[in-house]
């Protein structure tokens, strides 16, 4: 028996590939729901238990890939780290009245732009047709900065309010 997993490393790749693939579909399906109250919560809570097992298990499978290829699971903690850090401010209520919610929308800066870094240094080490991942959570990472950055400057207009 070589490892002390019982699975492989590739699939520990698949399972990580599987998750984020999967995430991303119920993040871009819950934004087609997002006129349907009930049924929007519930894709934001399908995408919230896929995000968060997906995050466990890039986690748990850096112990276990010792290649090169880790940097993909690397790269989907960078990606799936700064949509937690939402996910925790869309829960607790943050909204234009919640004071200090500045400290919310720096630290989801922060850690999008580290994130950003994170995912174009993994880039570089991935090998194979695993290459195609960093580019798409790139983009997916850049709608959610772009929609935050709409939020907060919509939030900080005088009519608003």
């Amino acid at each position: 028996m070589k490892g002390d997993s019982m699975m492989t490393e590739k699939q520990w790749l698949y399972v990580n590939l599987g998750g984020v693939i999967a995430f991303s579909l119920f993040v871009l399906l819950s934004f087609g729901t997002a006129e349907a109250g009930s049924a929007h919560g519930v894709m934001i809570l399908i995408s919230e238990i896929v995000g968060g097992l997906t995050l466990v298990s890039s986690i748990l499978s850096l112990l276990y890939i010792k290649s090169e290829q880790r940097f993909i699971s690397i790269s989907i903690v960078a990606f799936l780290i700064a949509w937690l850090i939402y996910a925790i401010g869309y829960e607790i209520g943050i909204d234009g009245e919640t004071k200090h919610s500045w400290i919310w929308f720096f630290s989801l800066y922060i850690i999008l732009l580290a994130g950003f870094i994170v995912i174009r240094i993994c880039y570089k080490r991935i090998l194979g047709l695993y290459k195609l991942l960093p580019p798409f959570l790139l983009f997916l990472n850049g709608m959610l900065f772009v929609f935050i950055i709409f939020i907060h400057i919509w939030w900080h207009l005088p009519f608003t309010g």
